[in-house]
């Protein structure tokens, strides 16, 4: 995506009303590069970071709060059908730690995340750089999730998240 062009829908949306004109906001993130589907939902205090790629699909609602930082080296994938709760937070990089460095936060990395068809992601959920959720995958409020899961129908939770429920 362009950097300017996110910074230009930044400063028009925050003007806007956060469950309004959500139309309005998909043209300019696909004004910005993003590859955004149809019924798509979008608060205005959604915030978007980054030069990476980001797609979304069909009929997906983003929460008041949303943070979603695609890299150039790491893209967010969204599939189709899914809610996106308030301050969930989407990041496709971070940094190995390396206890012996100056900074414990040593080298940086990128890593896509995907989110399958279906999906629904419960408030201040965090998923992190290489996550890759399969359709219909529940990720409870407040979860870390710091690998792929790799069933799908699941209820995630805890920190970092793990399988606590099929649905099947």
């Amino acid at each position: 995506m362009n950097s300017f062009r996110l910074y230009l829908y930044s400063q028009i949306v925050r003007w806007l009303p956060e469950t309004r004109f959500f139309g309005l906001k998909v043209k300019l993130l696909r004004w910005c590069g993003a590859t955004i589907g149809e019924n798509v939902r979008i608060c205005s205090s959604a915030t978007f970071i980054g030069v990476g790629q980001l797609t979304i699909g069909d009929d997906v609602w983003i929460g008041p709060g949303a943070f979603m930082s695609p890299n150039k080296d790491a893209t967010i994938q969204i599939g189709s059908y899914i809610d996106i709760a308030p301050q969930v937070m989407i990041l496709t990089g971070s940094h190995k730690i390396e206890p012996m460095g100056e900074h414990i936060g040593g080298e940086g990395y990128s890593a896509s995340v995907v989110v399958g068809d279906g999906c629904w992601l419960g408030a201040r959920c965090v998923l992190l750089p290489g996550v890759t959720l399969k359709q219909k995958t529940i990720v409870a409020a407040g979860a870390i999730v710091t690998k792929p899961i790799d069933e799908e129908m699941v209820l995630v939770a805890g920190v970092p998240a793990k399988v606590v429920k099929q649905y099947k």
